[in-house]
């Protein structure tokens, strides 16, 4: 039996360093490999589902029997405390799946942190074998460690990663030096993908223009739009600009120096990382640095007063108040939204097309900033839309019109489309979301308030997961319903909605968010 509970239990451990290390990878390539990603996904595991307290305390505990058996040379005791941590290891934390969604893209540097990874977990184990713990204890300690592992691994492996994308990010800027499009880059804490697909639209057949695809807005991504995505004989390159850390944006404008620089917000989305608001809007100026045009969406009260300072020969100010000089005016009546610029009208958007006022009045003046005539730029206006997964719409084979704000989040652009919603939809309504995550210190009072509107609306609340439940359920009064997944909350709507009924479903998270 002792052999017999030994070689199970190495099983197990072999299984839970496959299963862990596996599991955690996947959390790191999705939080940018960024060390640190998976402690901190661990402990929104442990906070938010109690059973994965006690799944830690049987790790923990059998590893402490197997090494106290282990000393008192009780292979059978030793082998019960190994399993068990093992077993308890290859569903912790639960229920996140090993195998979940996004699934893992086995890309070149996803390949090379999994062979530090386990080429770790590797001389872990056979170091605790050797210095008498026993294979099974060894094997069930190092997938035990496996967050802590992959987050040393991608801190270890960052200065080489760095060096690899540097020879990409040369090849880029020498590319764009060769090209020499007029650059158009657009940074903002919302906004960023539809005003860059705006002004991509509305310059196409006036100039050969580019546009960085999808969310490529970092220095890996940008670096591959100018190897892959930059044709010769490009006039315009329109270019999104991310930020993860203060200075980010500031480096990439060094090789991509923009010729207008646009920002459509500062808001509290990635508030936990930055720290405050003010760090937020000083890393989003930074776009500002090398631009000769500046285009600000001054309703938000930080670019109204950075547009009195910004460090740029030409500012356009574009906002949805008259009075205040304004270079580009939205104004939103029956039922359209009115763009004019210098006073007069250049043309109109439908208010059902799902676009947002804010980025179409900057994309035009963008438009406008790189030498586009009005006449032609308003004729166009009639044919912009959102992004995939932003506000888009359809009807649903059971007469169900589905809005999908999927990949939206930001406290006013979710509040808004719960406002499109109840605009659009006589019958029952339903909000479907997780919240809305990384807003540090705001986040509690922008889900109450998420909630506060989808009642106020007359629709009902459908809250994805727990990450936010209790504040959403705060904000709603605790009248919504709870579901555990997005599929158990897809099973919910489908046995609840019929012909004439609405549902949003707004931002969808990573199933590494508990």
């Amino acid at each position: 039996m002792t052999a017999a509970g030994t070689v199970i239990a190495s099983g197990l451990g072999v299984l839970a360093c496959l299963s862990a290390l596996t599991r955690w990878l996947r959390v790191s390539q999705r939080e940018h490999y960024a060390a640190g990603s998976c402690a901190v996904a661990l402990g929104r595991w442990v906070r938010f589902r109690p059973l994965n307290s006690a799944l830690a305390a049987v790790i923990v505990g059998g590893l402490a029997l197997a090494a106290v058996a282990a000393v008192a040379e009780d292979e059978a005791l030793a082998a019960w405390g190994a399993g068990a941590s093992a077993a308890a290891t290859c569903v912790f934390p639960w229920p996140m799946r090993v195998v979940g969604r996004p699934r893992l893209r086995l890309t070149r540097r996803a390949r090379t942190l999994a062979a530090v990874g386990l080429g770790v977990s590797g001389l872990a184990a056979a170091g605790l074998a050797a210095a008498g713990s026993g294979l099974a204890t060894a094997l069930a300690a190092a997938a035990a460690a496996a967050p802590g592992i992959i987050d040393a691994a991608a801190a270890v492996l960052a200065p080489l990663e760095r060096r690899l994308l540097e020879r990409h990010r040369r090849r880029a800027a020498a590319r764009l030096a060769r090209v020499g499009p007029f650059v158009i880059a657009v940074t903002g804490s919302w906004g960023k993908t539809s005003t860059k697909n705006h002004v991509r639209d509305l310059l196409t057949g006036m100039a050969a223009v580019a546009a960085s695809p999808a969310s490529f807005n970092n220095t890996a991504g940008l670096s591959r739009t100018l190897n892959d995505h930059l044709p010769d004989g490009t006039e315009v390159l329109v270019v999104e600009m991310g930020m993860y850390r203060p200075g980010e944006i500031r480096e990439m404008c060094s090789w991509i120096r923009p010729d207008v620089a646009v920002i459509t917000a500062v808001g509290p989305m990635h508030l936990e990382r930055a720290g405050s608001m003010e760090r937020i809007a000083a890393a989003k100026a930074e776009i500002l640095e090398r631009a000769r045009t500046a285009v600000l969406w001054v309703d938000d009260q930080r670019l109204d007063e950075l547009s009195r300072s910004a460090p740029v020969p030409t500012v356009m100010r574009v906002g949805a108040e008259g009075g205040r000089g304004l270079d580009v005016e939205v104004a939103e009546a029956g039922g359209e939204v009115i763009i004019r610029a210098g006073g007069s009208e250049i043309g109109r958007v439908g208010a059902d097309s799902g676009v947002h006022p804010a980025n179409v009045g900057c994309a035009v003046a963008a438009a406008l900033a790189y030498g586009a005539a009005p006449d032609r730029i308003g004729p166009r206006l009639a044919a912009l839309g959102p992004p995939p997964h932003r506000a888009t719409a359809s009807l649903s084979p059971a007469g169900v019109l589905v809005m999908d704000d999927t990949f939206n989040s930001n406290p006013a652009g979710a509040i808004r489309a719960v406002g499109d919603l109840a605009r659009r939809v006589d019958g029952r309504r339903v909000v479907v979301t997780p919240g809305i995550v990384e807003l540090g210190s705001e986040q509690r009072r922008a889900n109450v308030d998420l909630a506060r509107a989808v009642i106020s609306s007359g629709a009902e609340l459908v809250i994805v997961g727990r990450i936010n439940r209790r504040s959403l359920l705060e904000g709603a009064g605790g009248e919504a319903v709870t579901a555990t997944d997005r599929t158990a909350a897809r099973d919910w709507v489908r046995d609840h909605l019929g012909d004439g009924d609405g549902v949003l479903w707004e931002n969808d998270l990573p199933d590494h968010y508990p």
